[in-house]
């Protein structure tokens, strides 16, 4: 076991903690287990004990850890809201929205608590309420994904309406890789409606992004320096287009990429796997997980075992189109051969793009593959979990994407029903091949 003195710097720099933030989930469990045996009343490491086994899917273990944590301090917001966050996932909005006040409460200023209360708001509640609560989000911590921006002088849009049109926007992407593909069903929008419009995005979406025609009269750009930033007049944190347009009553625009210069040589990819896409088997690319690091991920997330009740189907080959970050999911992939994994050949979203045109259709839980599946219009086959991303909600939003059929847990935290119906639609599918 390895000391710690000043807790939280030793473990941040800890070979275990890097290797769990990395995704061995099973080094987390060992050093949090094992620093609670020196500090067993610190609550806040039964909160860390608590994530990481819920990174590891063990919902019962992750309870019991928020809620030691939050008998030893129910005075420790981290605690106080890490119970709030499972009661919400568990279908208890009610407990949920208590812990959350609680938190409030405790530190006026906690932003995930504002920022799951948000979430609860717009699910269950008042959703307009939701989106105003989410307003409060800290917006100037996606300019770490920026690191060439920097201004202190332009003006925040609040409302549309305060927008001359003839002033030019910026539009900062923040959060995920697939927030940053909705918004683009936004700025169709605005560009139609005539607002002159720049989107600053991700390095790894921008090839792709700049190469879609439903979006050519918005200029895309990765980087932004202290000179350009004088051409602009407004901006705005891209997640806050959906507040926007709520306050404005406009719809957004469901954006199709028919046609796009992929502009990759498929001559880079090994030949085996290419010839495997040109067979007559159905291509169905998968996605079963999304950031490690995001917190909701464990709920929306299926574990690549759970998929064996799918990929049996030898009249199909599967190809693996996300990041893996786990040796388990490595292991299980070598041991299945018709699953072909492509993660390493995934360097932007023009890469597994360019695979996705390749894709008889997609199967994906809550992650950026539905967004980019979507777009291509591929049918895709979106797991989602009982409580889900109120982004899916079509009374408030509307349907974002027509080729995209839900597949929706009937029992908290249990994917049999969800998988036993695509595992029936595929075998439709292989028959009618």
């Amino acid at each position: 076991m390895e000391r710690f003195n000043n807790t939280y710097s030793d473990i941040l720099n800890s070979k275990p903690y890097i290797l769990y933030s990395q995704g061995d989930l099973v080094e987390g469990i060992n050093l949090f287990s094992n620093i609670l045996q020196k500090y067993p009343h610190d609550s806040n490491i039964w909160v860390e004990l608590g994530f990481a086994h819920l990174k590891n899917l063990d919902f019962e273990m992750s309870f019991m850890c928020f809620e030691t944590a939050y008998k030893i301090n129910p005075k420790n917001p981290n605690a106080t809201c890490a119970l709030g966050l499972f009661y919400y996932e568990s279908n208890k909005f009610k407990m949920a929205k208590e812990f959350y006040k609680r938190t409030l409460e405790i530190d006026k200023n906690s932003e995930w608590a504002k920022l799951n209360l948000s979430i609860l708001e717009q699910t269950s509640g008042d959703y307009c309420k939701g989106l105003l609560l989410y307003e409060e989000r800290d917006k100037e911590r996606c300019l770490l994904l920026h690191e060439n921006y920097k201004e202190n002088h332009l003006q925040e849009v609040t409302d549309l309406k305060q927008i001359n049109k003839n002033n030019k926007i910026l539009i900062i992407g923040e959060q995920g890789f697939g927030d940053q593909l909705m918004i683009c069903h936004y700025l169709s929008r605005l560009s139609l409606l005539g607002y002159s419009i720049t989107y600053l995005v991700s390095d790894k979406l921008y090839n792709f992004i700049r190469n879609i025609k439903g979006l050519k009269n918005i200029k895309i750009i990765k980087n932004v320096n202290k000179n350009d930033l004088n051409l602009y007049s407004y901006k705005i944190y891209s997640m806050s287009l959906l507040f926007l347009f709520y306050k404005s009553k406009i719809k957004r625009k469901p954006l199709k990429v028919d046609d796009i210069n992929l502009t990759k040589d498929y001559k880079k990819y090994p030949k085996k796997i290419l010839k495997l896409m040109d067979n007559k088997k159905l291509n169905v690319g998968i996605a079963w997980s999304g950031r490690c690091s995001q917190t909701r991920n464990s709920f929306r997330s299926v574990r690549l075992d759970f998929l064996k009740q799918i990929l049996n189907n030898k009249n199909i080959n599967f190809f693996v189109l996300q990041k893996i970050t786990n040796v388990k999911d490595h292991e299980i992939i070598d041991q299945i051969s018709n699953l072909h994994d492509l993660s390493n050949y995934l360097d932007d979203f023009t890469d597994t793009a360019s695979f996705l045109s390749r894709m008889d259709l997609v199967i994906s839980s809550c992650t950026s593959l539905v967004h980019l599946s979507a777009m291509l219009n591929k049918k895709t086959l979106l797991l989602l979990s009982k409580i889900h991303d109120p982004r899916w909600n079509e009374k408030n939003n509307g349907v974002l994407y027509k080729c995209v059929k839900k597949f929706k847990q009937k029992e908290l935290n249990n994917w049999h029903h969800p998988l036993e119906e695509i595992k029936e639609f595929l075998k439709l599918r292989t028959n009618c091949k």
